[in-house]
Order: C-alpha cells, then structure tokens, then sequence
C-alpha cells in the first residue's frame, strides 16, 4: 500500500478514536463543572453582595488556600509575594521567629524551634501546641500557613498562646521576629574560643555532631566538622537529630550516602505507584566508623531519612525515641500565568527495608509507622525540656561563631580551654582521674569520666549512645 494512504489511514485513525472518547471527556467536564457549581456561585454572591467591595485575587487566594488545606497539613499555596521569603527560608535565611510545625493527634505542633532562633530565646518547645496566633484561633491554619503568619518586619512581634508539654493551660509569648540564619551544624559543647568542639570523648575517640535542620549547605558543614574528626582518628560517632524538624531531602540522601557504599537509601512512592530510587555510591564512603544516631518525638521528615536508612542497612545503631512520623514529600510547582505556587504533598519516603514512616491512617492502626529506636531510652517532659535549655546555653554563649567551612575548627594547640565557657555542659559518664591533654588536643576537652555535672546525669539518650560505642568500637570502656 502506497505510504501516503497509509498515512491518511493513520490520521482517521486517531479521528475516529477522538469521537470515541468524546463523551467521555464531555462527562468529565461536566463533573468538574458540577462540583465547583457552588464555588463559581459563591464567588458571584460575594463580588456582588458583600458590604465591601471584594478584590478578585483576595477571593481566588482564599479559595485555593482553602482547597489545599483540606489535603494535608504540609500543602499549601504560595502567593506571588510570598515567593521570595519562601525561597530565602529554603536558603535558611529569611526573617520569622523559627519554629517548624506539624500536626500531631490533631493539633498544631511545634516540631522542634530552630536552635538560636528567636523562638528557642523566647522559650518556645519542641512539643509544645499553638492555641493561637495573633489571636487567630490555630486549629483553622494549616502548618504551611502558619509559616507566612510568623514572618514579617524585622523587630515587628508575634503573639503566640501556647501549651508546654505536661501542662494542662496555655501561656502567652510574645516574640520578636529577627534574622533566622540557621547555622545546621554544631559540636557537643563551645570551646572558650567560640568554636565548636566535635570530639566528645578523646580518650575512647568518639565525635559528636549536632545536625538541627537540612538546608542547602548542611553537608557541607557536615563534611568538614567530619574531616576534623576523622583527622583526629575517632572510632565512633553520634549524629544528634533529635529536635530536627527536617528541611531539603537531598541533603540528607547525601548524609546518608556517606556512610554506606552500596544499595538504595531512599524510594518515594506516589499514590500511582510510580516510584523513584535513590542509590548510594562508593564515592567518599566512610565505613571504619561505628554510628549511633539520636532521635526523638520532634525527629521528623529528612532527619527520618537519615535514621530510617542508616538503621535499614544496619550501618547505624539508633538510640532514643519513636521519631515524628512525617515522611511525605512535597513539590514546589509553580502555576503558569499566576507568578505563584503551590507546595504539594506528592510521595510517601520508602525505607531500604520497605517500610513506609509517614503516620498515615493505615500504618498508625498498626503502630509501625516512623523511626523506632533499636535502643529506646524515654524521657520525661522535664528531661526534654532540661536538654533544649542545656542546648539553648551551649548556642547563645557566644554571638558569632565560625562554622566548620569558614574555618571554625579546634585551634592548633597554641590556645587553651581549661574550662567550658559558663552555661556550657561538660561531659561525664562517672566520677575519675582528671583528664590529660596532650599537643595533639587541639583545644582540652573534658573526659567522660570525670567532673559529673547535674545537667548531664540527666541527659541519658546521649549516655546510653555513648555507651554503645564504646562497647562496640573495640576500646576499653571504663565501666558503665
């Protein structure tokens, strides 16, 4: 057959399927046009009747707002001047208090303030539940909105009522809003130089990194507090992310790709079934360092990540508390003609092992949602509350600090530090001989063994960390 009747064949083809499906399609724009009958009528009512004039993108703001909040409480819609601070936070700078929320038995919850944050100076907590927000009632916002209500002027205030873990009435703090540029990494404790100390026990070699968030330049700072450590010869490491809210997923894809050499880190999955992997790489890989991760209540989103998959491909052991159970992904997707968008929930995070953490109805029914601890330690609202003020010391001691990229290592032994500046806990596990120091300690460091302060015979997650490596890193323990 000539190629030309063949291609007249092909185009009648596709005619003929298109009449097909034309009442198909014509049913399913009648559907929508049915269901959003009462909205388009609504609109009507209110341009033509309310005691005001209405202005159009106010009404079309609200509705979408409205529609997505009845989705999830982590999508949500971004107005064309809400753009820039969404994307300045994202950086991890922007101007709020710092805090990051989420729903938790049905309330708005704070997650966990940003450590140094206007919020955490206040005496915002991890756990504690929003009543209000410039005496707008929060069981009406979304935790997508109560981002836009916290930012604003630089020195303008935010009236929060709040309840702290354990209390039966809410309280009222007022917090002035300021920079939030948020510094992800952090040592056990400050030297009296300012800098961050990462090796919580010299004698044992055992390093401690803080991660609070996962910004745009976590692994960077992550990877050079890691290379003083590894410089240093430490055997173990405790990775803290408890009180870590989350932030940007490739970021902790990348820490976790650090420590395993080989097999998938992360899945996400949509409701389609259509799943994308994530594999780890030999690159970089370190494996001669036994881990211990901490977690907690308020360890949510990419820091799940990061414990999940360390404890699926038995690279880590996880100490502490049942994590958040926010393992969702959300995508930025910019609306065409509009100049906004719209941040919406898309995938579930899958773990190397199957399991997915998000707290959904389906897995909450069968208690096997989140990051469960291989070592579980429970805390009491007091012990919590006692950490987050041990913490909130530790980071106000000294206004500016260098950060492991910008050359905020220990010194070269030409300083010393005979005492942890004021506020700043000191580690110990029991009482002992003092400790030595020697040329190669940069800065001194106080041992495990000695000098048992009150705050830190009470911080038992880190101890029992602590322990186990110590146990599993081949080096003499001490005793427990």
């Amino acid at each position: 057959m000539h190629k030309h009747t063949l291609t007249w064949f092909a185009i009648f083809g596709v005619i003929a399927l298109m009449f097909l499906q034309l009442p198909q399609i014509a049913a399913k724009h009648d559907a929508v046009l049915h269901a959003y009958s009462a909205l388009v009528e609504v609109d009507a009512l209110a341009r033509q009747q309310f005691v005001e004039p209405v202005e159009s993108s106010r009404l079309v703001d609200g509705a979408i707002r409205g529609l997505l909040l009845q989705l999830d409480p982590y999508s949500g819609y971004i107005a064309p001047n809400e753009l820039p601070a969404f994307e300045r936070r994202n950086r991890g700078e922007f101007i709020g208090i710092g805090i990051e929320v989420g729903i938790r038995d049905g309330k708005l919850t704070v997650i966990a303030p940003v450590e140094g944050s206007p919020a955490a100076k206040a005496g915002i907590l991890a756990g504690d539940v929003i009543v209000a927000i410039n005496g707008r009632e929060a069981e009406r916002l979304s935790a997508f909105d109560v981002e836009t209500f916290i930012e604003g002027t630089p020195g303008t205030k935010v009236q929060l009522r709040v309840r702290h873990p354990g209390q039966n009435d809410p309280g009222t703090l007022t917090v002035a809003r300021g920079p939030v540029s948020v510094v992800t990494v952090r040592g056990f404790r400050r030297t009296a130089h300012g800098r961050w100390d990462y090796l919580i026990d010299p004698i044992n070699h055992i390093g401690y990194i803080r991660v609070t968030s996962f910004r745009d330049n976590t692994m960077r700072d992550f990877d050079a507090a890691l290379k003083q450590l590894l410089d240093r010869g430490i055997r173990g490491l405790i990775i803290d992310l408890r009180f870590n809210p989350g932030g940007i997923m490739h970021q902790a894809i990348a820490m976790v790709d650090r420590f395993v050499q080989n097999g998938v880190i992360l899945s996400t999955v949509t409701r389609r079934k259509a799943v994308q992997e994530y594999a780890a790489t030999p690159d970089g890989t370190v494996t001669d360092v036994e881990l211990a991760v901490l977690i907690n209540g308020a360890s949510a989103s990419s820091s799940e990540i990061v414990a999940g998959s360390l404890q699926a491909h038995g690279r880590a052991t996880i100490v502490g508390e049942r994590s958040f159970g926010k393992g969702s992904v959300q995508h930025l997707i910019l609306l065409r003609e509009h100049h906004a968008a719209i941040k919406l929930t898309t995938a579930y995070y899958r773990m190397p092992d199957d399991r997915i953490i998000h707290r959904t109805a389906g897995n909450d029914s069968l208690g096997c949602w989140g990051v469960i601890p291989d070592i579980e330690v429970p805390l009491s609202d007091q012990e919590v509350q006692e950490i987050q003020e041990i913490r909130r010391a530790a980071d106000l001691a000294f206004t500016e600090i260098p950060t492991p990229s910008d050359g905020g290592t220990p010194s070269d032994g030409t300083e010393s530090d005979e005492t942890a500046p004021s506020g700043t806990p000191e580690v110990s596990g029991q009482a002992g001989p003092s400790p030595s120091t020697s040329a190669d300690d940069d800065d001194t460091v106080v041992s495990l063994e000695v000098h048992v302060t009150p705050d830190i015979t009470r911080h038992r997650q880190l101890l029992e960390a602590l322990w186990h490596l110590r146990e599993h890193c081949g080096v003499a323990t001490g005793g427990r």
